[in-house]
């Protein structure tokens, strides 16, 4: 799980580095229609198949993706 874990930071220090505006998804949880209520709940625990790690949300080992600008850009 450690290393997991550790793998998954280093990925997203490098979005964070290549991609501007990465750090700016965090602040749409909180407003998004599909994990408003989700994110919240998961402020300090586990919620179902939720977690959040580096204020990111993740369902099961997927990141989640408010309808944001980037939205298309992981889709595809």
């Amino acid at each position: 799980m450690v290393d997991a874990l550790s793998r998954r930071f280093v990925i997203f220090s490098t979005i964070n580095a290549k991609l501007l505006g990465f750090e700016y998804m965090k602040e749409l949880y909180a407003n998004d229609s599909d994990f408003t209520k989700v994110y919240v709940t998961c402020k300090k625990l586990v919620f179902g198949k939720f977690y959040k790690l580096d204020s990111y949300l993740f369902k099961e080992n997927k990141l989640c993706v408010p309808d944001c600008f980037m939205y298309e850009l992981f889709v595809h």
